[in-house]
């Protein structure tokens, strides 16, 4: 695809590039490769530099995105790569659009580059400032990722408990069925290392329960060369667990690879792996590799080849035929006699709380077994249908129906709206608020109008449904209401709040109000409106720490689109509107703005009653300080679009005419059946500024102040 800015975008290669990706993001892909599919990804949408389509584009990624850089890791990749990861963080932090994501963009930008850093002065020869790493590490190859990202740098962590029936080993993080030659390496490994602990051991325990954690929890474990790791580690633990004589601890900085049999040799892992293995320890925080002796040959010229790039880089390479010959090396194995002090020490503790021992190894097995199957709600997904939540490693957790349609939900700002994960207890598991939902059987009363918070086990903690009676002098109208929308979470006078609004299904009114985001209990404060609202944030646009509702809908009364915002309070009031429609019974509110977008000729030549809403196109850019949104053509197909900014001063600053728009409504011009000016000219932008109408001081002025009698004033006295 071409970069070059006059290329035509055709929507449906758009849609192909963005089907692909999903495709290659999908559950099962590692984090390298489900990274790199994003660079490519994003790289393509970045190169046309058009802010529409990147929007559109990448909006719906970026909370993926980012928790799969959250747990990228520098070491074990090409640093070429980081730097990729890097300069694209930064291109999507100036983007504008991107702005609620500038702490997390900050925050990877800041660990990948201090990562980096040391990884290169580590290539370059200096030596690293972390030299208290102390663990049997192995480089896992992931090959779905590509060739530049080797491997990841693993290690394990192994508790021990005596059990009194069978040997027992559980594996974190396990998929249902273990990979065979990685059970079987397991079991020949802690078998070697219990022989070698005899030695030092006079008696062990008929039985075992072993909890081996891989520390990364990459989850793409096969084969069986991380054999001289494990068997170093569970030798170094059943030590630590005997409290014998002697212990063994491992020297720093060093990793090691190749199978190890029954007899304690080494095995081959493969020319290609072993070669892929030197590069990934190359590009590490470690300067010792432990090899098996055979491949010593296809190791070295590896490493050559790595030298002829970073010729300084310090990595040492130690070939091993058997375990023995790692353990008579003083350089990768501390073998030493524990004082009799220290020991005794161990031996006392280890006795005297052996009840808080057991329920200590009880809690340990919880964590990593919780942590292995991480339950807590982070993001979702939507694909038309169905709404996704998802835990960070970006798991389905479990599957909602939802109510809107497939083009909705494809755009974040709208998917936003009908979910929202929070913590609402303080118990560090995120809950999930949702609208919109749907079953398929409706026969249970069930109410699309209806919020739902569950719990991270998808069980039902509260439910409020929005029905109320209000009447106009045109209508008494209906408790049917067909839709809520979330605007978002604060706390307002000591209660942790939830901002909803919801739509009458049959007639004209909708209301902005507020429930308890514990309990489901609705809180006092309610704004009507004479129109549904289409959207709203909160935002405190004075900064004087009293936050506002700003919102965007239809104005039935005026028959106009509308801009407003209201200062939070906790009272029930009305929006002004004309004496028809004004909604009886409570005070008209104080408006901390009111603007007005009136029907356009092109509006009006399609016989529109109120200009059209794009979905999803209420935004604020806090840099530039406004807002935006965008009006359409309702009877339409095409995106006819007329683009709004409205600055934090509450006025209209800039009118954006979009291409369908300008080229259906120039058409008509030509054509003599609308009047010119043509439409992308100041001229044009004037007169529909000239149109636009404030309210000021109970009155509608235009934007110079003139006052507009002949226009209906709404009533501001109530009747009951």
């Amino acid at each position: 695809m071409s970069s070059n800015p006059e290329h035509i975008l055709n929507p449906f290669e758009l849609e192909n590039l963005r089907s692909d990706l999903l495709e290659k993001i999908s559950v099962g892909s590692s984090i390298n490769a489900r990274l790199y599919a994003y660079l490519n990804y994003f790289q393509k949408i970045l190169s046309f530099n058009r802010p529409n389509i990147e929007e559109a584009f990448l909006s719906e990624f970026l909370e993926d995105y980012l928790n799969v850089v959250k747990r990228y890791d520098v070491w074990g990749n090409d640093p070429e790569v980081t730097s990729k990861i890097i300069e694209q963080l930064k291109t999507l932090r100036d983007r504008l659009f991107f702005n609620d994501y500038n702490f997390y963009l900050n925050n990877e930008i800041a660990r990948l580059e201090s990562q980096w850093t040391e990884l290169k002065n580590i290539l370059n020869g200096i030596a690293s400032n972390k030299n208290d790493i102390r663990k049997a590490f192995f480089p896992v190859i992931d090959k779905e990722a590509p060739i530049n990202c080797f491997g990841l740098i693993e290690s394990v962590t192994v508790r021990i408990n005596k059990t009194e029936s069978e040997d027992k080993f559980i594996i974190i993080p396990s998929e249902k069925e273990i990979e065979q030659r990685i059970a079987e390496q397991i079991k020949i490994s802690w078998q070697l290392a219990l022989e070698i602990s005899s030695k030092y051991v006079r008696k062990h325990n008929k039985y075992h329960e072993v909890i081996i954690s891989f520390d990364k929890k990459a989850g793409f474990y096969v084969g069986n060369s991380l054999g001289i790791s494990l068997t170093l580690t569970f030798l170094e633990q059943i030590l630590k667990f005997y409290n014998p004589a002697y212990i063994i601890n491992l020297r720093e900085n060093s990793a090691f690879t190749g199978g190890i049999d029954r007899e304690g040799n080494v095995l081959n892992t493969g020319e290609d792996i072993i070669k892929r293995k030197v590069a990934a320890i190359f590009y590490s925080e470690l300067n010792s590799f432990v090899i098996p002796k055979l491949e010593e040959t296809y190791a070295y010229f590896s490493l050559e080849q790595l030298r002829k790039v970073y010729p300084h880089r310090k990595l040492k390479l130690i070939t091993a035929e058997d375990i023995d010959d790692i353990l008579n090396r003083r350089d990768l194995v501390e073998i030493k006699k524990q004082k009799v002090i220290v020991r005794t020490g161990k031996f006392v503790r280890k006795n005297w709380v052996a009840a808080l021992i057991v329920f200590s190894l009880i809690a340990i097995i919880s964590f990593f077994i919780i942590k292995d199957f991480d339950n807590n709600p982070v993001s979702f997904t939507a694909d038309g249908t169905k709404l996704y939540i998802k835990n960070k490693s970006g798991k389905v957790l479990w599957v909602k129906n939802v109510s809107v349609g497939k083009r909705m939900l494809n755009n974040p700002l709208i998917l936003r709206r009908i979910a929202k994960i929070v913590d609402i207890n303080s118990d560090e598991m995120s809950e999930v608020i949702l609208c919109g939902e749907k079953q398929d059987d409706s026969s249970d009363g069930f109410n699309p109008a209806t919020v739902r918070c569950y719990n991270y086990e998808d069980n039902l903690i509260w439910q409020y449904s929005f029905g109320e009676r209000v009447t106009s002098e045109r209508e008494k109208l209906s408790l049917d209401y067909g839709s809520t929308t979330i605007i978002d979470t604060i706390t307002f006078n000591g209660k942790s709040s939830l901002f909803l609004f919801s739509s009458n299904h049959t007639s004209f009114s909708s209301a902005i109000y507020r429930i308890d985001l514990e309990t489901g209990e609705r809180l006092s404060g309610t704004f009507w409106a004479s129109g549904h609202i289409m959207d709203a944030v909160i935002k405190d646009i004075d900064d004087d720490n009293k936050p506002e509702i700003v919102g965007v809908g239809y104005e039935n009364g005026y028959e106009d689109f509308v801009f407003f915002a209201y200062e939070i309070d906790t009272l029930t009031k009305v929006r002004p509107t004309t004496d028809e429609y004004l909604i009886k019974g409570f005070p008209v509110a104080e408006m901390k703005s009111y603007i007005r977008f009136p029907k356009t000729d092109f509006d009006n030549f399609y016989k529109i009653r109120t200009p059209g809403y794009t979905l999803g196109s209420f935004t604020f850019e806090e840099r530039k300080r406004h807002f935006t949104f965008a009006t359409d053509l309702p009877k339409k197909t095409q995106d006819e679009e007329l683009g709004y900014l409205i600055n934090y001063d509450l006025k209209v600053t800039d009118i954006v005419i979009d291409s369908d728009f300008r080229v259906q409504r120039d058409t008509l011009v030509a054509q003599g059946i609308l009047k010119p000016p043509y439409t992308d000219t100041e001229e044009y932008k004037e007169i529909i500024k000239n149109k636009i109408l404030y309210w000021k001081k109970g009155k509608w002025v235009d934007r110079f102040g003139n006052e507009k009698n002949k226009l209906p004033q709404p009533k501001l006295r109530q009747l009951f």
